[in-house]
């Protein structure tokens, strides 16, 4: 793993500060691993950060410090990776997420992060499981948000789903749904 949570805090630790000395300040929504890893004690780790800038900030901006925590840090150059965005919602309501912190936390913060809420990642993961394979991890962290929501039965998850999603899930993934309760 190349993060456990004293890394990512540490990376948005330094992340924030490059930014702050810079003059700016970003939001980053974070999702996946990372996102679970803030929130819950139970994901020990994450290959790299899936995030993405939050609307009204300039990614531009955010690609120099991104490189500076690398070299520090000895990360690959795409530990922030905002390929999440293909599995999220083109307007994601700011009730999707909850403020995590603001890095530094002490001074003046460059970087706010916000983590999406366990309801709207087990959405996502019940998307990824019928999109890609990635091994386990996917139907692993399923099953934990499903036991941490307290979500039992199919018609939760297929509510979930379509309440975050705008449609049903399709067939194919719906016959996954047992073994995420399971």
């Amino acid at each position: 793993m190349t993060f456990d949570r004293d890394r990512l805090v540490e990376a948005f630790g330094h992340l924030g500060a490059d930014l702050a000395g810079r003059g700016l300040f970003v939001e980053l929504a974070v999702y996946g691993g990372s996102a679970l890893m803030l929130q819950f004690s139970w994901r020990r780790g994450t290959e790299d950060v899936d995030a993405v800038l939050r609307p009204g900030y300039d990614e531009r901006a955010l690609a120099p410090s991104v490189s500076r925590v690398a070299e520090i840090m000895g990360l690959p150059g795409d530990w922030l990776n905002d390929a999440v965005g293909m599995f999220t919602p083109l307007d994601e309501h700011e009730t999707l997420f909850r403020a995590s912190g603001n890095f530094p936390s002490d001074g003046t913060p460059g970087l706010r992060v916000l983590v999406a809420k366990p309801h709207y990642l087990l959405a996502m993961k019940l998307l990824a499981l019928g999109n890609v394979n990635r091994g386990d991890r996917d139907m692993t962290d399923a099953r934990a948000l499903a036991n941490e929501l307290g979500i039992d039965d199919m018609e939760t998850l297929g509510r979930l789903y379509a309440s975050i999603h705008g449609e049903a899930p399709a067939h194919d993934l719906r016959a996954q749904f047992p073994s995420v309760l399971g």
